[in-house]
């Protein structure tokens, strides 16, 4: 198992490659819409700046609390906690788009069991220290 510090820097490089693809999909959609500030009523936009804005929003807070473990947690509860993460935010962001309702709710559901997750590690390590 790697050491969690590359575990935690992986993650959050994925999640980066996440956010920028969901940045240049908000960004082509303004273009085609022809759209600089809000989502001028095109609910393709909107739901774009959404999913973007709420992954920026769960990714910020999940990679404080791993980059603060980083140094002295057990890697396999950690690397469990950022896989089922970032899995998370991508089944969120394809049921976003996909209009899928229910996946969206069970996504975000286990997005906030993850940083429950990640917090009560953060306790845990900071507790045995």
């Amino acid at each position: 198992m790697p050491p969690p510090f590359t575990i935690a820097a992986a993650t959050l490089a994925t999640l980066a490659l996440l956010l920028t693809a969901l940045s240049l999909h908000v960004s082509r959609l303004r273009m085609r819409h022809r759209q600089t500030w809000g989502d001028g009523g095109h609910k393709d936009l909107a739901v774009a700046v959404r999913t973007h804005g709420n992954t920026l929003e769960q990714s910020l807070l999940f990679g404080l609390l791993v980059l603060a473990q980083s140094g002295g947690t057990a890697a396999t509860a950690l690397a469990a906690v950022c896989c089922t993460f970032v899995l998370a935010r991508i089944v969120y962001c394809t049921a976003a788009f996909g209009r899928r309702l229910p996946w969206r709710q069970a996504a975000h559901a286990l997005t906030l069991l993850c940083q429950l997750a990640a917090t009560l590690l953060l306790v845990r390590a900071a507790w045995t220290s």
